[in-house]
């Protein structure tokens, strides 16, 4: 529940990936020359008519070279860690979305011998259930179904693989297989939301993923002990008319997934980053020494531990270790956040490999995370006294697989445990080459087609400082700021909201964003000028508002039900429904939003921000659901038909998912046995070409899976 997400930015066509960030700077690239091979990026393949229901994106890995050979190996281990893993994501997603992947993998071994419009329309449809780990919207957990591919095509194609004996890593074969998954491939009525959290629903009942068992109900969750209730890494069985907790472990739920995964995080520990330690000697004096990063080690021997055991127990150890590391090189590997359970609960698998940017101006946040959190505007029962700074970094992303990508989040803060968060305070990350990986051309495209023309040098001189710091606050002084009433007698919030709960929080931390940058810390700590802060605020807001009033067009039927984007119609509708300095124009017969009073506008921030706090510390479900039933679950049908409208016009995408850079081992052989001298970084492979290493190297414990095998 913990993330900032790109998707109201990238409709409104100020796109986050478009930004150059500000103001850190990326490492400088390494020239061609020290990368292996020297290539070019790939370009932008673009999926769906006209290129608009999905781009894919290469990143680039900006001094990956400069680190030091034992870094580059340990974020190799790691990065395999994170491939053995992915597979999961597909298991949690939905029933069927594991063997619906691999029965088109399976066909699309024999591509060359399809005919040009069933290779194109099934190229299209596996490329999107790869990005999605399924057929349900990444964002908007709804069902898609094959745009340019029919079913006698499908089958046809199934028939020709099957003769050219294509390997089929699923139940059945080939054509058996297909008869069991017709309707979910096909069907857009079988089984048509994924997350269902629209209030008065039963939100196991109606909705479909791995999760739960068919014919489960939240009452059979309900009767559950609240501690099993509560547990971030099970999923629930139906034996009888009972629900029964599965672990995710070795040996249990996603075993052999996790069992490989163990493997690569301990070929991982020996490369545990040094730091200098001084030791006492016994006659007194005090030396210096290289010791394993003690809190990095620790947090890998208990993820390790986590993995084998399922003992929550150990994985919140791993999380205080994590969260107090500070390295070169980062990681997540585990089960995190809550958007694909309909509960708000269970953890969906998520991974990723890192390295650090240039993080001077947002630490300098994190430090002043106790001055915002007194400035606050709810009632100061509910606001911190005693706060740890956050941990905030900008990296460089290397590999994101499960649920953290190749869709990918802006950035994250973690961990989501709210008890960890009081006490020890939580680990703040910006994904700086995420951010930096499409074209200007594109959002001068989308800035034109998406504010008013008063607007539209604002955007251009302040949007990508006002979208960065929205990023920024969100996290690091969003997420952490506030505590429960002490009525709650340490019952996790949460837990008390239900299935509101990330949206709440999601928009909480954004109110928390667009609240505080006016503040004059901000130029204090170099965030922005005095002379050009408010235009700055005034873009932030704009540019925010308008990406949402977009972001209707991209929304299936007439209900919200992704997190953020029902956090963010709630602001965009109170503001405007309640006069808060904000409206809605219709020039030319498009709508636009136009901010009249820029004081009011925060003001009516400010009462958003104070409702949903105290919704929160009081642990209110009734008033959560009854504020975003009002506010933020519905679409508007108006600005839903003009920004679709827009949208197509421009050719815009509706999501983005991300090639990223490719390590490469470089592997000799020693007495027999593989050693790994090095680690280098590609560029430029496909999509298709990346997925299909995901899944052979995912499942390979081969150094280097590419390698001849021995005769």
């Amino acid at each position: 529940m913990q993330r900032a997400w790109i998707m109201a930015a990238l409709a409104a066509g100020t796109t986050l990936f478009a930004q150059a960030p500000v103001p850190a700077p990326a490492p400088t690239p390494a020239p061609a020359s020290a990368q292996t091979p020297a290539q070019a990026p790939a370009a932008i393949e673009k999926l769906g008519a006209d290129g608009r229901d999905m781009w894919l994106v290469p990143v680039e890995a900006p001094g990956f070279d400069k680190l030091r050979p034992t870094q580059r190996k340990f974020a190799y281990y790691l990065y395999r860690a994170a491939l053995a893993g992915d597979e999961i994501a597909y298991l949690q997603n939905h029933p069927k979305a594991l063997d619906i992947k691999n029965l088109l993998e399976g066909v699309w071994s024999k591509k060359d011998a399809l005919d040009e419009a069933t290779r194109a329309g099934l190229g299209e449809y596996l490329k999107l259930v790869w990005a999605n780990h399924g057929n349900y919207s990444h964002t908007h957990a709804t069902k898609f179904v094959p745009a340019n591919l029919t079913y006698d095509q499908l089958k046809k194609a199934v028939q020709i693989a099957v003769k050219k004996h294509a390997k089929f890593a699923v139940k059945g074969g080939g054509m058996a297989a297909l008869a069991q998954l017709k309707p979910y491939i096909f069907d857009p009525k079988v089984d048509p939301i994924q997350v269902n959290q629209v209030p008065g629903v039963d939100p196991i009942a109606t909705s479909s993923n791995g999760l739960y068992d068919k014919g489960l109900t939240l009452k059979a969750i309900q009767a559950l002990p609240e501690a099993t209730q509560a547990q971030v890494n099970v999923r629930f069985a139906k034996k009888g008319k009972k629900a029964v907790a599965q672990v995710f472990k070795v040996g249990g739920v996603y075993g052999a997934q996790l069992d490989t995964v163990v493997y690569w995080l301990q070929k991982a520990l020996p490369y545990v980053e040094d730091e200098i330690a001084k030791v006492t000697m016994p006659d007194g004096t005090v030396k210096t020494r290289f010791e394993a990063n003690a809190n990095q080690k620790q947090a890998l021997e208990d993820l390790i531990a986590f993995f084998k055991t399922g003992d929550e127990a150990t994985f919140k150890k791993h999380s205080i270790a994590w969260l107090q590391t500070k390295s070169t090189v980062d990681y997540l590997n585990g089960f995190y956040e809550v958007y694909k359970d309909p509960r708000s609960v269970i953890g969906a698998y998520e991974a990723n490999v890192s390295y650090k940017s240039d993080s001077t101006v947002i630490d300098k946040l994190s430090q002043n995370a106790a001055y915002f959190e007194a400035k606050m505007p709810w009632d100061a029962k509910w606001k911190r006294d005693k706060i740890t700074p956050p941990v905030a970094s900008i990296v460089n992303v290397l590999m994101e697989t499960g649920d953290a990508g190749p869709i990918s989040p802006a950035a994250y803060n973690l961990p989501n445990y709210a008890d960890i968060r009081k006490d020890y305070g939580s680990k703040n990350v910006v994904l700086l080459n995420v951010e930096g990986a499409s074209s200007a051309a594109t959002r001068e495209a989308g800035i034109k087609a998406s504010y008013r023309a008063e607007d539209q040098d604002l955007i251009r001189k302040d949007g990508s400082l006002a979208r960065q710091w929205v990023v920024y606050m969100h996290e690091v002084i969003g997420h952490g700021s506030g505590q429960p009433d002490a009525s709650l007698a340490g019952a996790d919030p949460a837990t008390k909201i239900g299935p509101t709960y990330s949206a709440l929080e999601e928009c909480r931390a954004d109110c928390v964003a667009l609240y505080q940058f006016p503040d004059p810390k901000l130029e204090e700590i170099g965030a922005v000028s005095a002379a050009d802060h408010a235009d700055a605020y005034k873009a932030m807001l704009l540019q925010y508002l308008t990406g949402q009033l977009m972001a209707n067009g991209l929304v299936e039927g007439d209900t919200i039900h992704e997190a953020h984007l029902r956090g963010r119609q709630l602001v965009l509708n109170y503001l405007v429904d309640n006069q808060k300095g904000v409206q809605v124009d219709q020039v030319d017969g498009h709508a636009y939003v136009e901010i009249t009073d820029l004081a009011k506008a925060r003001e009516g921030v400010g009462e958003v921000l104070t409702k949903l706090q105290t919704i929160k510390a009081m642990g209110d479900q009734a008033g959560a659901e009854a504020f975003f039933g009002q506010y933020g679950t519905k679409v508007n049908k108006a600005w839903h038909d003009d920004a679709k409208a827009r949208r197509e016009a421009l050719q815009l995408p509706k999501e983005k998912a991300f090639v990223f850079p490719k390590l490469v081992p470089v592997v000799e052989d020693m007495n027999g046995r593989q050693i790994l001298k090095d680690v280098k970084v590609e560029t430029g492979e496909s999509f298709e070409d990346q997925m299909l290493r995901v899944e052979a190297w995912g499942k390979s414990r081969d150094l280097d899976p590419t390698a001849a095998p021995k005769k």
